[in-house]
Parts: structure tokens; C-alpha cells; sequence
């Protein structure tokens, strides 16, 4: 029976600190298996010590258990987690040096730039910088010259605080220079080429140069339909270049992922505790090969949406009067632009194309007035429909021509330039020169003269049998081209005095440029461009004088050489500022802008004089100027100075 006395709410069992209370279940459970034993008794029975050791025990060990479970866990999973995070980063790595390989092929599809020039944003900013500049000195020689640290090559110096700044556009202009490759070959000159390798590093121009002679050019069809033939030939390259430099970049991606997954099974194999370093897929050395020039095989002679060219900027007549029928307006959105100069005899006029010039450009200002006044024009062609004419004056790259201080001029006076006498300062001072070689007896002059190299280069067979298709720079058919013309450059920065004159015709040619980009004072005759600048920039030569009186100015000037520094430093300025080839490219394109604005007529830039001059030849002077008062009018009798 069961003692109902343990249930009772009134009387509860006392209980003390040793005594167990079961749960009730299991106190049933066990009063039902033991009904011999009172329920008071089993209610106050104090288990055995061991028994209640073993009970207790379970839970710690469990604990512990539990607790190095979860370390071993830690242990394990952290590694792999690591690891799985850094593939991860390794994979989005790959894939961002992927894209940026990606847009890097787009932006160079677009424009491309093969000699590595700025972007608009870094040119501006440069410039941006360069109005702070203060022009610092810097110690030169032994004899503690002052000069500013601008002062030589801007490809290492950096820029003069002087320098033009090409505007910003609303994007690139795309220029073909239309040259002959038979003049690219064999014309000393480098000029054509000078004005090329400055449209490379302008910021605002993509550049390409093709034309007669050139691989693909065709004498059978019209001018327009070569030009929209080579715009389907630039897509086709710039596509194939796109499409190569993509697939180089995913070759690029893929080797880095092999390479990666062999390094983590090493690590995984080897058991190395350092982690495989993820590596720059954009410094990947590939083993993709090189992008060829893909073959020219089909001629379109349509518009090409991708390429369209802005400007066909042709020099001089590389198309002769019985090549006219060829030479027709262009379309497609071209503008053609010719530039003139050197008009002897008014042979300008016969090389000049009107039928299908949009913009006339002269290398000499007062050639405008003088001889494509519309009157003059229609004299000769009735039916002329007026353009646009500009003046675009001859200048001189500031990579090429740069200063050397005054304690590294070896030479005091140099002269340049072919004789003859269209020059008659050059003439007198050479023919003196080479009395004082046939007679050691004469007095020493403070002249001496750079030797002209002649006017034609004979380039190798190989690529007059198999022409190029265009203009490389560095390419070795033009090797002697620019070794003539770093000589050039290195005789006028190792001169004090450059003498040389403007001819009868009275030009500031490029030898001003160039004289000026590199420090040399000038002695010469006064052009009549850039008139006012020149009479502070020039020591003033007239083409009457004799020897005697040419090398007395230039004695009494180098015994000044504060004056001598100073007229080079003004010089310097005023050139990189004017005279260098990318304000001539700068100035091109705002004249091409105005054209398309609607203007016509005649854009006067830079100043000029029209005053007495002769044109060689047979050619009648400006009708104000009386032939019988010498070249120069009343100016050759009434000495100026």
C-alpha cells in the first residue's frame, strides 16, 4: 500500500541538504518497483558517493567534448575559408585586369596612339601646373651661367613656362595627311614629316598619312574614292587590332588562372603554410604573338561609319596640272586643305587645286593679298567659288630644335643655308668663306658654315620596289632624313649667332623657327612676318651690305653677351609660344572649325607687311613697287639703317 502521507500539502516531507528528490516519474517508477520500501524512506535515502560521481560527470565531459569539437572545427574551417576568400579576390583580380585590358583595346581602336602620347585630361592638367611654374635657376659651367631649368629638350627638361596650349575640342580630329611617297623617300627636307610627327603627340588629332605611291594608292579612280577606300582600310585595322588586343588579354586571363590553379594544388600537395600570392595579370609577360598588318585584299569605295576623316591635309603639289581630272571635291564629311609656299615665279597659283580645295593655306602671309586676291583668282579661274584662305606659317618642332647653355656654344657665327642669289646675305658671306679657303693670308672671320647637304637623299631599292603603306616614326627607310636634320638641329644650338637672310622674297622661313627653339641670336635681313617681334629678336642685316660691314654688326654684338642671352631668352620665348608645329596644327583645326561654321574668305592670323619684294624669275613685283628701284623698291637705295 502506498503511504498517501508523502502527498500531502499539509504536512511536506522535511527535507535536508543530502537528501535527492527524484523527479516525479521516476519516483513512481521506482515505488512501484519496490513496494516493500516505503515511499518516506526512498524519499529519504541518500545515494551511494560513487553512484552520484558517475551521474555528475556526464555533463563536463560532454562540455569539453563540445568545446574541442568545436576548435577542431575552427581549426579545419578557417584555412579553407581563407582560402576561399582568397581565390575569390584572385578571380575578381582577373577579371577587373581583364575589363581594363578590354576598354584599354576599345580606347585604342578608337584613338589610336602607337608612339604613346598624353590624353587630353593630363595635357590640361600639365598645363594647369605650368602657369605656377617660377622660373628657376639653375647653375650651368664653370663660368656660373644662369639659366632657367626649361632652358633645352622639353622631351627632358619638361615645358617652358611659354609654350602654346592646344584648346580642348569635343573630341578627336581625324587627319590624313596626304603625302607622295616618292618625296618621302627622297626629299631632304623633313619638313612635311616635322609637321606629322607633332599631329602624333597633339592632343586633339588622330593621325594617318597615306597617298600617291604609298601601298594601295590607285591612280584609277578619283582622288574621293582613294580617301573612302583608306577609311574602309583604318576600320579594318583598328577592328583587327581591337579584336587581337582582346583575345591577347583573355589568353593573358587564362594563362594567370592556370598558373594560379597549379600554384594552390602545390601548396595544397606540399602542405605549405605560406599562401600563394595572387599575381597582376596586367604585367603578365604573354606568349600570345604580336599583331601583324593584316592583308589589304577588298576595296570599299564607300563611306565608313566607323572612320571618317575630318581633314585630307595635302602640302605643296603632289599632284601636278596633268593629275587634275584625278583630284575631285571629297565627301564623306572631308574637308580638303591645301598648304602653299614658296610662290616663286607665282608658281602657286599653277599647284594650287580649286576645284576641289576647301581651305587654302600659305606659308607666307603677304602671298594672300598678292597673288590669291579674288580678282587674281578669277582671272584665271572664272568660275571660283570662294573658300576659305589662312595664312600658315612655317615653324619648327621643340623636340628637334632646343637651346644648350652659352658656355656649350663652340661657335661664335654659323651660317646656313643653300646660296645663290635669290639669298644675297648668304651669298656674300659664303663667297667671302671661300676666298678665306683659297687665301690663308685674308683676316679670320667670326663665320664659319654649316655644310648643305644638297637637296635629294637616294634611299635604298627595297622600298622604292616595295613601297609602305605609311609613315613609321623611327622606320629606317627615313634614317638619313633625321640624321641630316639632328645635324641641323645640333649646329644651330652650338652656335651664338645663326646668319642666314629671308630672300628677295622677303619670308620668315623656317630657319627662324628653328633658330629661335634653339637659342641661336639671328642674324639676318627683316622679314616681313612676325614684323614687330622680329625687329627686338633679330640683329638687322640689310642684303646690300658687304662682308666687311656684316662681320662688324656681328663683332660688336659678341662682344655683348648679356645682350647676346638675353635676345635668345626673348627668342626662346616668343617661338615656343608661336613658331612650333603644334600651334600650326592647333591653328589648322581652327580653321578648319570655321569652315564648317560657314566662314569664307580670307583669315589673317599672324601679321605681315605687303611691301616690295620679288618673286623671282620673270615674275612681276607687287604692283606698288617700281622694278627699276632694285627688289626692294626705294628700300634698297635709302639704306635703313
Amino acid at each position: 500500500m502506498y503511504d498517501s502521507s508523502w502527498f500531502s500539502l499539509k504536512t511536506p516531507p522535511t527535507i535536508d541538504d543530502d537528501t535527492l528528490i527524484l523527479p516525479s516519474a521516476l519516483s513512481r517508477s521506482i515505488t512501484t518497483r519496490t513496494s516493500m520500501t516505503p515511499m518516506t524512506s526512498m524519499a529519504t535515502h541518500r545515494p551511494s558517493t560513487s553512484s552520484s560521481n558517475r551521474r555528475r560527470s556526464r555533463s563536463p565531459a560532454l562540455s569539453r567534448l563540445r568545446r574541442r569539437g568545436v576548435l577542431i572545427a575552427l581549426v579545419i574551417a578557417l584555412p579553407i575559408l581563407a582560402f576561399l576568400i582568397m581565390e575569390e579576390r584572385h578571380s575578381q583580380r582577373v577579371a577587373l585586369a581583364s575589363w581594363a585590358a578590354e576598354l584599354a583595346a576599345r580606347e585604342n581602336a578608337a584613338y589610336p596612339d602607337p608612339q604613346g602620347r598624353v590624353d587630353l585630361a593630363a595635357w590640361r592638367n600639365r598645363i594647369a601646373s605650368r602657369q605656377n611654374l617660377e622660373l628657376e635657376r639653375r647653375v650651368v659651367g664653370d663660368e656660373q651661367e644662369e639659366w632657367p631649368a626649361w632652358w633645352g629638350n622639353a622631351d627632358e627638361v619638361g615645358p617652358s613656362p611659354f609654350d602654346h596650349v592646344p584648346s580642348p575640342l569635343d573630341g578627336k580630329r581625324r587627319v590624313l595627311f596626304l603625302t607622295a611617297y616618292d618625296d618621302y623617300l627622297q626629299r631632304m627636307n623633313t619638313h612635311t614629316y616635322e609637321i606629322v610627327d607633332a599631329a602624333l603627340r597633339h592632343p586633339n588629332v588622330i593621325v594617318d598619312v597615306w597617298g600617291p605611291g604609298w601601298a594601295g594608292y590607285d591612280w584609277d579612280v578619283p582622288l574621293s574614292v582613294n580617301v573612302k577606300r583608306r577609311a574602309n582600310r583604318i576600320a579594318q585595322l583598328e577592328a583587327s587590332r581591337t579584336e587581337h588586343t582582346a583575345a591577347a588579354a583573355r589568353a593573358r586571363q587564362a594563362a594567370a588562372r592556370e598558373r594560379w590553379a597549379s600554384e594552390r594544388n602545390d601548396w595544397f600537395r606540399k602542405s605549405a603554410h605560406p599562401q600563394p600570392q595572387a599575381t597582376d595579370v596586367s604585367n603578365e609577360e604573354s606568349d600570345f604573338e604580336p599583331w601583324n598588318t593584316p592583308e589589304w585584299i577588298e576595296r570599299v569605295d564607300e563611306c565608313n561609319d566607323a572612320v571618317r576623316y575630318d581633314i585630307v591635309w595635302t602640302i605643296s603639289d603632289i599632284y601636278k596640272a596633268n593629275d587634275m581630272p584625278h583630284v575631285d571635291a571629297l565627301d564623306c564629311g572631308a574637308l580638303l586643305v591645301q598648304q602653299l609656299g614658296d610662290c616663286h615665279e607665282h608658281r602657286c597659283l599653277k599647284e594650287w587645286y580649286p576645284q576641289a580645295n576647301n581651305i587654302t593655306v600659305t606659308k607666307y602671309g603677304f602671298e594672300l593679298p598678292e597673288l590669291f586676291n579674288l580678282a587674281n583668282v578669277r582671272k584665271v579661274y572664272p568660275s571660283f567659288e570662294m573658300g576659305l584662305f589662312g595664312h600658315s606659317p612655317d615653324t619648327a618642332n621643340e623636340w628637334d630644335f632646343y637651346p644648350l647653355p652659352w658656355s656649350e656654344r663652340t661657335a661664335q657665327a654659323v651660317i646656313f643655308g643653300f646660296d645663290g642669289g635669290f639669298y644675297p646675305v648668304r651669298t656674300t658671306v659664303t663667297n667671302h668663306l671661300r676666298r678665306l679657303e683659297q687665301d690663308s693670308s685674308l683676316p679670320a672671320s667670326p663665320i664659319s658654315r654649316h655644310p648643305h647637304p644638297g637637296y635629294d637623299i637616294n634611299s635604298a631599292d627595297e622600298y622604292k620596289q616595295t613601297p609602305l603603306e605609311t609613315y613609321e616614326i623611327g622606320h629606317p627607310s627615313y634614317q638619313r632624313h633625321r640624321e641630316l636634320r639632328h645635324d641641323f638641329a645640333r649646329g644651330m644650338r652650338t652656335a651664338q649667332i645663326c646668319v642666314f637672310d629671308s630672300s628677295l622674297e622677303r619670308k620668315l622661313i623656317r630657319k627662324y623657327a628653328q633658330a629661335l627653339l634653339s637659342g641661336c641670336v639671328i642674324a639676318s635681313d627683316l622679314p616681313t612676318e612676325h614684323e614687330e617681334a622680329m625687329m627686338g629678336l633679330v640683329i638687322r642685316l640689310e642684303p646690300t651690305w658687304d662682308i666687311e660691314r656684316i662681320e662688324a654688326e656681328i663683332n660688336k654684338y659678341l662682344a655683348q653677351p648679356e645682350v647676346l642671352h638675353q635676345m635668345a631668352l626673348d627668342g626662346f620665348a616668343y617661338a615656343r609660344r608661336h613658331l612650333t608645329t603644334t600651334a600650326k596644327i592647333s591653328d589648322m583645326l581652327r580653321l578648319v572649325e570655321a569652315h564648317r561654321s560657314g566662314v569664307r574668305g580670307y583669315d589673317h592670323a599672324h601679321s605681315f607687311s605687303s611691301r616690295c619684294r620679288s618673286y623671282s624669275g620673270h615674275a612681276p613685283p607687287p604692283p606698288w613697287c617700281d622694278n627699276q628701284e632694285g627688289h626692294r623698291g626705294l628700300e634698297d637705295r635709302l639704306d635703313p639703317l
